[in-house]
Parts: structure tokens; C-alpha cells; sequence
């Protein structure tokens, strides 16, 4: 027996929306199915799974621009131990859309997303059209290993392909240019001989929506990374000069490691052989004399893998 009930549904959207005229299985006992409607428009809409599966959320969303929102289904598999309920919200996702004669909804997508704790929609290309976005969390102890995202996007009225899954870097989307056109951007660590709570993470790669593609184009964003480079050479110059002002050399060279290797991950994500050439070439030989032999060779290995051979000769 199924009645309708209030319920508060989490949202995937920027915006909080209550889904009205939910249906939902309102019995006590956990091995029962679970089940959900909702109407929209002249239509109604109904999916049920057989135990151990359970609703999470239901969404409508306008994901191609057409005028019809499609409905997005968001269920977690929850066997008798509930295992995951401490870092899973979701780990299925199920798109719907209305047919051509407008008269039914069919499934359009079924994908599984485990470890998924946030869903929303963005409009990654500026063209009205919505991309699916799918925060994934391990919940490990490094945020940055730790965090992915899943990118869907409608191709056409009968389909929706999985764009870019991410498996990790933290990704969240910006407007670098803030030009309305938004980009995904993903962090990664460097651990180089640093102690693992003194690690660099630094922004990597830059995503952006082109040609229904999610391409890399950290070229484009070359005033963003150069904003990251003025930093870091700013932290590493100040380092410097505390060394000629007298102070221990012991005492600031691992400060010194780590923001020469700050300067050198950022023209490296900024695609600038020539920047990493030069800073290399200007501070090599007074790295070799300020920091530990082990160090030294860190930051002269990796520069040696970014380099044609020809530049560090």
C-alpha cells in the first residue's frame, strides 16, 4: 500500500527544490521494496527496487534545452551490514526522458558511481544545455586522493554518455575568465622527499568544454598559472634573502626545496618549458650549495623528466 507523503528530497541542483507529489514506499520494514513517483506535467513518472536497493534522491532537469526536464534517479545499494552509509550517499545513477510521442518516460541512462556524495547540473559549454556532475569522496585522510567527479552529457534526446570520470584531485568548477564559460579544475600532490603532511598540492589541469568534449586546456589559462608562479617565486626569493641576511642555511633549506619545487610544478602546469629552463638554469647551482644532497636530486630528476635533454645540459 503506497501513500503520499512530504518528503525532503537532497538536492542535485544549484538550486534546493522539493520534488511535489513524491511517492515513496512509506513501510518500516528494510527488506521491502523501495519506490518513488513523481508528475511532471501531464505525465507521471514511477520506479521501484527490489530490496536491498534504496531511492536517495529523485531530480528533473531540463538537461538538453528542449522545454521537457528529464528525471534523474539517485539509489544506493544498502545490503544488512549497510555498508558505505558513512561515505556513500549514491552509487547508481538512472536518467529517464520522455519519448518522441511525449507520452512515457524511458530509460535513457544507467550508470553506477560509487563512493558519490554530491550530485548537481552545470552548464559547462554557455550554450544552455546541462552536464550531470558527480562529486565522488573515498574519505581517505588526503582530500586531493581522495575526491573524483563523474561528467555525463545528454548527446542526443535518447542519450547520455559518460563525458570525463576523474578519479581523484579534488575537481570542482570555476570561472577562471569569468566570462560565464565555466572550467573543472584538478589538483594533484607532490611529494617529492618531503614529509607527507608538508606535501605541495597545486592546481594541474584545467577542463574545459569544447567541440562536446572535456579537453585539457591549461594553455588558455596562462594568467591564471602565471598568478600561481608570481607566488611561488615571491615565497622562494623571500627564502633567499632570509639565507644571505644570515640566517641558518640549515634551518631554511628545506623551506627553500619546497618552494623552488612550488615554481617548477607550476610552469609545469602552465605547459612553460621555457619559464622552468630558465628559473633552472638561474637557480641551479645555488640550490646545489643551500639544500640537502637528497633534495637537490628530487628537483633535478623531475626537471630532468619535463625537459627535452637539450635543456638541461
Amino acid at each position: 500500500m503506497f501513500a503520499i507523503i512530504s518528503v525532503l528530497l537532497i538536492s542535485c541542483t544549484e538550486k534546493k527544490e522539493q520534488v511535489s507529489g513524491l511517492k515513496k514506499d512509506n513501510t518500516k520494514n528494510s527488506d521491502k521494496n523501495s519506490s518513488a513517483g513523481v508528475k511532471e506535467g501531464d505525465n507521471e513518472f514511477r520506479v521501484e527496487y527490489g530490496f536491498p536497493r534504496r531511492i536517495y534522491a529523485i531530480e528533473k532537469e531540463d538537461l538538453n534545452n528542449d522545454g521537457s526536464r528529464e528525471i534523474i534517479v539517485l539509489s544506493n545499494l544498502k545490503d544488512t551490514s549497510q555498508k558505505y552509509t558513512d561515505n556513500t550517499n549514491f552509487d547508481m545513477i538512472e536518467v529517464f526522458a520522455l519519448n518522441p510521442g511525449r507520452k512515457s518516460y524511458e530509460k535513457i541512462l544507467s550508470d553506477t558511481v560509487d563512493f558519490s556524495d554530491t550530485c548537481l547540473f552545470a552548464d559547462l559549454g554557455n550554450n544552455k544545455s546541462k552536464q550531470i556532475i558527480i562529486h565522488t569522496n573515498t574519505l581517505g585522510n588526503d582530500p586531493v586522493t581522495s575526491e573524483g567527479m563523474f561528467v555525463y552529457d545528454m548527446k542526443s534526446p535518447e542519450k547520455i554518455e559518460l563525458l570525463k570520470y576523474i578519479d581523484s584531485g579534488a575537481p570542482h568548477i570555476d570561472s577562471l575568465h569569468n566570462d560565464g564559460r565555466k572550467q573543472i579544475v584538478v589538483s594533484d600532490n607532490y611529494f617529492g622527499v618531503m614529509p607527507g603532511n608538508e606535501m605541495l598540492i597545486y592546481e594541474s589541469e584545467i577542463y574545459q568544454y569544447e567541440n562536446n568534449k572535456l579537453e585539457k586546456r591549461n594553455i588558455l589559462f596562462g594568467d591564471f598559472f602565471d598568478k600561481k608562479i608570481k607566488t611561488a617565486l615571491d615565497n622562494y626569493t623571500g627564502i633567499k634573502s632570509k639565507i644571505e641576511m644570515g640566517m641558518q642555511p640549515g634551518n631554511m633549506s628545506f623551506p627553500l626545496y619546497r618552494e623552488a619545487a612550488g615554481v617548477v610544478l607550476y610552469y609545469y602546469a602552465k605547459e612553460d618549458e621555457k619559464g622552468i629552463e630558465k628559473f633552472w638554469r638561474e637557480e641551479k647551482e645555488y640550490l646545489k650549495k643551500n639544500i640537502p644532497q637528497d633534495e637537490f636530486t628530487d628537483l633535478s630528476n623531475f626537471v630532468s623528466k619535463i625537459l627535452p635533454a637539450s635543456g638541461n645540459v
